[in-house]
């Protein structure tokens, strides 16, 4: 994998090859009309396009190594990708065919105003080796026809289109086109590789260990450096004792989610509405459902445990590790509820979660979320989940 920084102009300044990807200029694309940006944008594909193939020339060392350019992926400078499952989620496709892969918005509103055909840029896409060579004879006349459209996004759709290739959707790229608190989205991915975060600088931070958007992301981060393929995956078990259900959610490498009560997984998977829409911070419709979260009734959420620590169990397995994270009145919510079932579930300070590594291979595998199961240490204050592959005809009930 090799990347590039593309700038509109040559840097005033000596660019710091030591820390950054090495730049490209892109080409000018003032003849395209007034949001001449957007199009110097879009055509950034058919640049990189260009610059593969005026690598190749006569160099025969050169074009072995060019012959093995199978994608193109866009993103914006202020996107997390997550490499290793962004390979994995290509490798699904025959790269000797024109794909374009990536995602539309979260947001209803964004995707009506650009299209639910479109992937946005910010939370990245890819083209395929074919697409990007037909894109590179093609795209000036697309640029020209549709000038008036206001991103760059909306451009390269509509070229691919003249062209017949449409949107493959990967739920994995996030646009995260929404305000106030992503926790809710991310503590509920789909059954998927997470591939891309974009617009975190939009939203709050999205752990409690960060006041910057970008050492909020470090430990997810750092979480996916031991299992990318499992990071942010959900897991469902409950703990049962005299008198009492508690249903755990694990989000691995970021959060735990204990309710003092049963819920069932077809609610579990849903994300709790903790955001707001990206345009008019309403409080939907967003593309998938959303679930109610009470911000003054404390007796109506889950206990939340937050990603400590991680490591190596063996060779083949983790540990992580999630410290309660209590809910603070000074930030406009209720303390801790004072009911029975949540003063015990309160003892729980830390929860251990053990889990098998995953392969890139169990993303070419029918999707199926993985199980687990609870114990309690003997003085109570450690919840331990270990997560394993379902059995045939498993079910998780509370």
């Amino acid at each position: 994998m090799r990347g590039h920084v593309w700038l509109e102009e040559q840097p005033v300044t000596p660019w710091p090859a030591a820390t950054c990807p090495p730049y490209r200029v892109s080409a000018d694309a003032s003849r395209f009309g007034d949001r001449a940006s957007a199009s110097r944008m879009a055509r950034i594909v058919v640049d990189s396009f260009l610059a593969v193939a005026a690598e190749l020339g006569n160099d025969t060392t050169a074009r072995d190594r060019e012959e093995e350019v199978r994608w193109f992926v866009m993103g914006d400078d202020d996107t997390v990708f997550f490499p290793d499952n962004l390979v994995a989620v290509l490798r699904k496709y025959d790269h000797e065919e024109m794909y374009y892969v990536g995602a539309p918005s979260e947001s209803v509103e964004q995707d009506v105003m650009h299209s639910y055909g479109t992937a946005f840029g910010g939370g990245g896409f890819a083209v395929s080796y074919p697409a990007a060579a037909a894109l590179a004879t093609a795209m000036d006349g697309c640029l020209d026809r549709y000038r008036y459209f206001f991103g760059s996004d909306e451009r390269v759709k509509a070229c691919l289109s003249e062209l017949g290739v449409p949107l493959t959707r990967e739920p994995g790229f996030h646009q995260v086109d929404i305000r106030g608190d992503a926790y809710g989205m991310l503590a509920a991915h789909p059954v998927a590789p997470l591939v891309s975060l974009h617009h975190l600088d939009h939203v709050e931070p999205i752990t409690p260990r960060g006041k910057t958007a970008l050492d909020a992301v470090r430990p997810l981060v750092g979480a996916s450096r031991f299992d990318p393929a499992r990071v942010l995956q959900q897991s469902f078990c409950y703990q049962r004792g005299p008198g009492y259900v508690w249903s755990v959610s694990v989000a691995w490498g970021y959060t735990v989610q204990v309710y003092p009560w049963a819920v069932a997984p077809h609610e579990l998977e849903v994300p709790l509405r903790t955001f707001r829409t990206w345009r008019s911070w309403a409080d939907g419709p967003f593309v998938f459902n959303t679930r109610p979260l009470s911000p003054h009734d404390a007796c109506a959420r889950p206990a939340m445990f937050f990603l400590s620590r991680v490591r190596n169990e063996t060779a083949r397995a983790t540990v992580t590790e999630y410290a309660r994270h209590p809910a603070a009145p000074s930030s406009g919510k209720e303390g801790e509820c004072d009911k029975a079932s949540f003063r015990a579930a309160s003892t729980v300070h830390t929860v251990r979660v053990m889990a098998p590594r995953m392969s890139e291979s169990d993303w070419r595998r029918a999707p199926r979320r993985q199980c687990c199961k609870t114990k309690r240490t003997r003085w109570g204050s450690v919840l331990e989940v270990r997560i394993r592959r379902c059995g045939r005809g498993e079910l998780t009930s509370p």
